[in-house]
């Protein structure tokens, strides 16, 4: 029994060591991180949680949710990375905490266990814990909304109560007990509006996709399908949209037409992919645990009931990932962290295999683990030069590649080794994921000085005062404004260096109006001049635009994407001195 315990408690340490590690490590990553954190910044310092704003411009290419306790974390600990990620992690524990509770409901106490391990140690959860992106913020609300819709659905039908420790066979609820489960009903639908504040209608859509046929099956239509949900839905939804429509009065057309339908069913955001994208994204994003679930699953039998009927827990975690995997596919529009709320789903899968037998497949598993182990150690020899890294990521790459492959193949080995000892082995599995951030520790730190405007920041920051002026020429360093703590200044053609499709389109009127920040593409010219601004940014790569300041300003720093010239009023240092 001591064994078991401490078992547990070291895959449950590796979770929060994994989730937790070096989370500040390195700067925040543009584009996404960079424009999020400082949309937050400027929410921030405004107090304005109503209307996002990216360097004073409207931002409604996405709700407000996540931005205002990203807000408050800025608030509570300073503009940092910690801060600026703390939200996704913190939502990232309360999902891997939800999911050992619905993992105990369903499968006893060692589902609670395995099922948390599973889900916080996979690369997908790993990685956007530590992002300052929406959507661990979204998977929180997705989860709590299926969970809530799945007892309100048990309560309607004789169902399961809390499952047997032992065999993982639930025990069985009256039909209709508990009031047909109407508050959990209520909730889920409280859920689907936080992750509408979150994420858009996606927050809708995936929770529906998922309940409203698994309650159907069940012939509970009424957990899903009941007046007063969406009531609660649209009371915390309505009151934000009615608010900002205010300011940006063209808000709902552009959810949903431009970031929703056209996202979804057209190719005009350029985030196409070939059919299959996501399938290796799960398979990959789910190790070493989908392929436990992959080995374990014959012999498992996990779509039948200890009685021989169809399992209706089994068959949900099953919707859960198979619905929006088709939906996903099916759309035009395909990034990896659209898999995050499969995630949970399969480390619940993983525990109903587990908790099937010991290890079950574990061969079959420690082999795969093992190949993917040597193909990580690998991948530096084999990889094509075309990748065109940087001399500080290719010298790190080696190094990382090594350590992680050579934890995970060992890994791989002590599974099969263990395979009768289930919680030891369970252990093991989750230490590749939970060395990731201390294998990639270096690695992150140089792919970080490519990818983040922190080093411009700090040459820049210390000539500069309050009152000093900074303009960006065709190119916007999206983490730039986050690190000097104020907006910049923006000569552009289009505006699409904001990376917002809401403000390319309407580019021409945000420029006219008081206060702006965006310029006409040439307006900097006027500017050098008269010394108007005090630094000057463009892209290491506009030639023509760097042979002017440079006949005039000195060079502060150069990366590979950006130059900075400065302060106004200084000479250029002579050739040779």
């Amino acid at each position: 029994m001591s064994f078991l315990i401490a078992a547990r408690w070291s895959a449950i340490t590796l979770v929060l060591v994994g989730l937790t590690a070096n989370v500040a490590a390195y700067p925040l990553l543009d584009p996404d991180e960079g424009r999020n954190a400082e949309i937050a910044r400027e929410m921030a310092e405004s107090g304005d949680i109503v209307l996002p704003r990216l360097n004073g411009l409207p931002y409604p290419d996405k709700p407000v949710l996540h931005f205002a306790a990203t807000a408050a974390a800025l608030r509570l600990f300073g503009a940092s990375e910690f801060a600026a990620r703390l939200p996704s992690l913190v939502f990232t524990l309360g999902t891997v905490a939800l999911v050992a509770w619905f993992g105990r409901r369903l499968f006893g106490s060692p589902g609670a266990w395995i099922a948390a391990v599973a889900m916080g140690t996979t690369p997908l959860t790993l990685g956007f814990a530590r992002t300052v992106i929406f959507d661990a913020t979204l998977t929180f609300f997705v989860v709590v909304a299926l969970v809530a819709f799945y007892e309100a659905t048990d309560r309607r039908t004789a169902g399961p109560t809390d499952a047997d420790a032992g065999s993982g066979s639930p025990a069985r609820r009256p039909a209709g007990e508990a009031g047909d489960g109407w508050s959990w009903t209520v909730l889920a639908w409280a859920a689907i509006g936080c992750a509408i504040l979150t994420k858009g209608p996606i927050g809708l859509a995936l929770p529906l996709m998922i309940a409203a046929p698994y309650a159907a099956w069940r012939r509970a239509n009424a957990a899903v399908w009941t007046p007063v949900g969406p009531l609660a839905c649209a009371s915390l939804v309505l009151p934000w949209i009615i608010a900002i429509e205010r300011q940006v009065p063209d808000l709902v057309e552009y959810a949903i037409v431009t970031e929703t339908l056209q996202r979804l069913m057209t190719d005009r955001l350029q985030r196409t992919g070939p059919w299959w994208y996501f399938v290796p994204i799960l398979l990959a994003g789910t190790l070493p645990w989908s392929a436990a679930v992959a080995a374990g699953w014959r012999s498992a039998r996990p779509l039948r009931s200890p009685s021989g009927t169809r399992d209706h827990r089994t068959v949900f975690l099953l919707l859960w990932v198979l619905v929006p995997l088709v939906f996903f596919t099916l759309s035009q529009s395909k990034r990896p962290q659209y898999m995050l709320p499969m995630v949970p789903a399969v480390g619940l899968l993983a525990a109903r295999v587990w908790i099937a037998g010991a290890v079950p497949g574990a061969w079959l598993a420690g082999l795969v683990i093992v190949a993917v182990g040597a193909a990580i150690a690998a991948a530096p020899a084999i990889l094509p030069a075309a990748l065109d890294l940087s001399s500080g990521i290719a010298a790190t790459v080696p190094r990382t590649a090594v350590a992680l492959g050579g934890v995970t193949v060992a890994a791989g080995a002590l599974v099969w080794l263990l395979r009768s000892r289930a919680p030891a082995a369970l252990a093991v599995l989750a230490l590749p994921v939970a060395a990731i951030p201390f294998a990639s520790r270096q690695l992150m730190t140089e792919i970080g000085r490519e990818r983040s405007a922190a080093a411009i920041a700090e040459v820049v920051a210390p000539v500069l005062d309050p009152a000093s002026t900074v303009v960006a020429i065709r190119a916007f360093p999206l983490s730039l404004p986050f690190y000097l703590r104020r907006t910049i200044l923006l000569a552009t053609d289009s505006g699409r260096e904001l990376t917002s499709t809401y403000l390319t389109e309407r580019a021409h009127r945000w420029r006219n109006v008081p206060g702006t920040t965006l310029r006409p593409a040439d307006w900097w010219r006027d500017a050098l001049d008269d010394c108007r601004a005090r630094v000057f940014v463009t892209r290491t790569d506009d030639r023509v635009t760097r042979a002017v300041l440079e006949s005039r300003l000195p060079l502060l720093i150069e990366t590979r994407k950006y130059a900075a010239y400065g302060p106004c009023g200084t000479a250029p240092l002579a050739a040779g001195a």
